[in-house]
């Protein structure tokens, strides 16, 4: 059963809703009666505001309808440049005396409407369980104001502003370097987040002696304190060679660098687009085809789905916490030999921590984990033990889906190869975002600014004379990722999926995001003069004016004596009837048992429904 979807909105973004949903095999019709649909997308209630009288409950004709609601300003033609200027996104992109500058791709409101898709068939899903329809707002300056906001989380967590700093990210965003350099015939982006990168950076560079210099001995003092002297001496030895060469010693040296390509380059890419139309981003492997074993509850409309989270950083664990919001039972699976590197964002890594510590003081303030694991429950698993390991595979054979995002090769010697996973539970759905896809044959590690430079989205944001600014402020190919892998499973689920392995590309999912880019359909790049800077005091919920009104309505807040604030951004969906958002905050590390979760899977009893939101 598939569900009947029409589309009545006029601006982008609810196009984009409407396409994703078809490219995904879902029918979809451009105009049509409410009254014999499953699923309306709009931007414009006004053209159906006589059918549904504007009150609920709707008319009985209506009663199983899910109508999907883009908000302001999603219908107006500049919606991408008003969208940027109004969350805060447009502050962070440009020259540093310049304007500010909106994404190009029209990716903002691209997202928007991937989180329509996603919510469509989520209110579908509950519909068909209880009958009733849902009325679901998309706020796309909210929406993207949440995520906008994990990235100023992760610059102002280090002191350094989140502002507009040309073709560097404001302050390194911590660790020099991570910024834009010109080579001979072209362009690269270079991040080093960890020693070993720089370290193997200037190797590459030749070892110059300048290296040795007492000042330079510290990336984060570099960033502060010398970061403009050490970018001229860098792009004096780059400048000598090619793009190519130096891409090229970036992978002998394992130096994560990315070249800037145009959207030329990248159309001419067959792995990423075949003409003017993506590559789906989600590739399907179905070695079992079977139904979903899941079956919802009365709740949100996820409720009863049972979710193992093995992702770490960002796009995975926000893909999973999206779930949650919606309802699904998260539960995080951690260890303490690799702990989640977003629970050390910005904080020291205390010496000596005692292996069969339960909680990690210090780890649990990390404002980029709680912002992407909320609402989930927190196991820890060693996996390369074998009772820990047999543990997981008993919560496998109880789960419905499994993410993960580990590099190529890791699934493997930890005996869990997806076959293994299928063997203890055939109508599972596994979703895979790491190196097991083909972003592992372009980089060693995905940082999103080597992504968006290999979509070419990096050089297209340029400076009043032409030279490449980028989007290093802001990385939007984590946040992406995510919401394509939120829709994908959301898909699988309303296509009775089972048995499926998802494979989603996070350079594919960009493309996808961003194709009006390569089909030469966006407006010119659109200049903001003085959009509203993110500041500490919006994070805190202090800032006056409407970018702070908007911060506070899109922030959940939880406080412990013990461990501090903890914050998580709200659900970019409003649903009028299901309980769907921030219910907890995250979880602290190995704060639940694991034999306690296979207690309520195999007993049919979600911890944590209907558990009021932190204040």
């Amino acid at each position: 059963m598939q569900p009947r979807i029409i589309s009545l909105g006029h601006g982008y973004a609810c196009r984009f809703a409407a396409e994703t949903l078809r490219r995904a095999g879902f029918p979809v019709t451009d105009g049509g009666d409410p009254a014999d649909a499953d699923i309306c997308l709009t931007d414009d209630l006004a053209t159906i505001a006589d059918q549904v009288g504007g009150d609920e409950p709707w008319p009985s004709d209506l009663r199983s309808l899910t109508l999907v609601e883009l908000a302001w300003p999603a219908a107006l033609p500049d919606a991408n440049a008003r969208i940027a200027e109004l969350s805060g996104i447009g502050a962070v992109i440009g020259e540093a005396d310049g304007p500010g500058i909106a994404p190009p791709g029209r990716m903002l409101e691209a997202l928007a409407g991937l989180q329509a898709a996603t919510a469509a068939l989520a209110g579908w899903l509950a519909a068909r369980r209880d009958g009733l329809g849902e009325h679901v707002v998309v706020d796309p300056v909210a929406c993207l104001a949440g995520m906008s906001g994990v990235n100023a989380i992760q610059f102002l967590n280090y002191g350094r502003p989140w502002r507009r700093s040309g073709p560097s990210a404001s302050g390194s965003g911590g660790p020099y370097p991570f910024r834009v350099f010109r080579c001979a015939d072209g362009w690269i982006a270079v991040i080093c987040r960890a020693r070993i990168e720089w370290d193997a950076f200037l190797a590459l560079l030749g070892d110059p002696p300048w290296a040795k210099r007492p000042e330079f001995a510290d990336q984060i003092v570099i960033a502060a304190e010398h970061a403009d002297e050490v970018s001229a001496l860098i792009t004096d030895i780059l400048s000598t060679r090619t793009v190519d060469d130096v891409v090229a010693a970036g992978r002998e040296f394992r130096v994560p660098i990315a070249p800037l390509r145009t959207a030329a380059e990248a159309l001419a890419d067959p792995q990423l687009l075949d003409g003017t139309d993506p590559v789906p981003a989600v590739t399907v492997e179905r070695p079992r085809p079977t139904k979903t074993g899941w079956r919802p509850d009365p709740g949100g409309p996820l409720a009863g789905l049972r979710v193992l989270d093995l992702g770490w950083v960002w796009a995975a664990p926000v893909a999973s916490a999206w779930l949650a919001d919606l309802g699904a039972d998260v539960v995080k699976v951690e260890s303490l030999d690799r702990l989640d590197v977003g629970r050390r964002r910005g904080l020291d890594f205390p010496a000596g921590l005692p292996s069969a510590r339960a909680t990690l003081p210090g780890y649990e303030r990390a404002w980029l984990y709680n912002a992407a694991n909320r609402n989930k429950r927190g196991i820890r698993l060693e996996l390369k033990d074998p009772a820990d390991h047999a543990r997981f595979l008993e919560l496998v054979a109880s789960a419905d889906v499994v993410v993960e995002s580990f590099a190529t090769g890791v699934l493997e010697r930890l005996d869990l190869a997806p076959e293994r996973l299928f063997e203890a539970n055939p109508a599972l759905v596994l979703l895979s975002m790491g190196g097991r896809t083909i972003d592992g044959d372009y980089l060693a590690r995905s940082y999103a600014p080597m992504l968006t430079a290999l979509a070419g989205l990096e050089a297209a944001v340029t400076s009043s004379s032409g030279e490449p600014l980028g989007l290093l402020n802001w990385g939007v190919a984590d946040p992406n990722a995510g919401a394509w892998a939120t829709f994908a499973v959301v898909s699988a689920l309303a296509a009775d999926a089972g048995g499926s392995h998802l494979l989603l590309s996070q350079l594919r999912a960009l493309v996808n995001t961003c194709v009006s880019h390569y089909r030469g359909e966006d407006p010119p790049q659109a200049l903001l003069p003085d959009p509203p800077e993110v500041t500490l005091p919006h994070l805190q919920g202090t800032a006056p004016g409407p970018l702070g009104d908007l911060y506070r309505s899109v922030m959940v807040r939880g406080w412990s004596p013990e461990f501090g604030e903890r914050m998580a951004f709200g659900s970019p969906w409003r649903f009028r009837r299901s309980p769907v958002g921030v219910r907890t905050p995250a979880p602290l590390f190995a704060s639940t048992d694991p034999d306690e979760v296979l207690a309520s899977w195999r007993g049919g009893v979600h911890a944590n429904r209907d558990v009021p939101s932190p204040r």
